[in-house]
């Protein structure tokens, strides 16, 4: 499907987070030890494909690990909540400068991943493991603090470049080693690079050339990447299919239908059943009607259109993965 070759069934995937409380209760992998452990991080990311039937095992769960390898103070997590970034280790220039540029083998979380990619590797021959990394411009607001970052763009764009410039260089490094611990996909969650944060003219500049950098690391590591962001994407579509990723996700605002004829025979389009209107609140009926939307107008690839809130019950996954499968044939 990312080589854009034709398929006999459309699959069913998630670039995004899959943990559930449901997962989590049927693996005995909970929160937010398995944030932790590599081997309860693997065990409930196989959930997602052993029980509910998604056809790829994601880690991680949360969006901090990134930042918790340049010194990011995390907490606040739960059975139901993900680690939250409590103090942006980069708020100053003097602080940029000092800051090197991590090794993802052994700063912060990230090895713990690492190991959990190389469990999963070993015991899914036939399953494509997926790593998430955060992108450029979400990890240099997660370092600098969201509003400063933004207001970066603006007042002090040497300041935001040059944290971008050693986020990018860190994803590099984190991709390379995801794949050789045994990743097949590289998924690049860059959420705040957003329509709504970032117009197309600051897009082309303070995110763009940095993800051409990261997906061209991926391609040369002999990976796959998935560059995901949130929100409304249209005005930015343009350079976000400049980016050389091989796959583009996109969340329940936009129209998948759209989205598939701007990047028809360029990059694979991934999307979009809504996580939260759809997958968490309404009825598995439902969920197979979105689906089957999806479908039919035109996607790839089946997934969420963000991450799996932890409270969606089990029957609406695998009511999207028996969708996709009644739906998705392909003669």
């Amino acid at each position: 499907m990312l080589n854009l070759e034709e398929v006999d069934q459309i699959p069913c995937v998630s670039p995004l987070q899959t943990g559930t409380i449901d997962l989590m209760k049927a693996s005995g992998a909970y929160w937010p030890d398995a944030n932790n452990d590599p081997k309860l991080m693997a065990t409930l990311a196989k959930a997602a494909h052993t029980l509910a039937g998604i056809e790829s095992v994601r880690i991680p769960f949360d969006v901090s690990v990134d930042a918790t390898a340049f010194g990011a103070l995390t907490g606040k997590e739960a059975i139901d909540r993900q680690p939250a970034i409590l103090k942006a280790p980069i708020t100053s220039p003097e602080l940029l400068e000092r800051a090197a540029v991590p090794d993802p083998l052994r700063a912060g979380r990230v090895p713990v991943v690492l190991e959990a990619v190389k469990i999963l590797s070993s015991e899914m021959k036939e399953v494509p493991v997926i790593c998430a990394i955060v992108g450029p411009f979400m990890l240099a607001g997660q370092l600098r603090g969201s509003q400063e970052a933004i207001m970066d763009v603006a007042m002090k764009p040497d300041f935001i470049k040059g944290i971008l410039e050693k986020a990018t260089q860190f994803g590099i490094a984190y991709a390379h080693a995801a794949i050789e611990a045994g990743a097949d996909i590289v998924a690049i969650i860059d959420a705040t690079s957003s329509g709504d944060v970032l117009g197309p003219v600051q897009y082309a500049e303070f995110a763009l050339p940095y993800h051409k950098r990261l997906t061209d690391a991926i391609r040369e590591a002999e990976g796959y990447s998935i560059l995901h962001i949130c929100g409304k994407t249209a005005k930015n579509m343009p350079y976000m299919m400049q980016s050389g990723a091989n796959g583009i996700s996109v969340d329940q605002q936009m129209d998948i239908g759209w989205v598939k004829q701007q990047l028809k025979g360029k990059v694979a389009t991934i999307g979009n059943v809504s996580p939260t209107s759809t997958l968490l609140f309404k009825k598995p009926e439902v969920v197979v009607s979105e689906t089957k939307r999806c479908i039919d107008a035109g996607t790839d690839a089946v997934a969420p259109g963000c991450g799996f809130a932890p409270e969606t019950p089990l029957a609406n996954m695998r009511a999207m993965v028996e969708a996709t499968h009644r739906y998705g044939k392909r003669a």
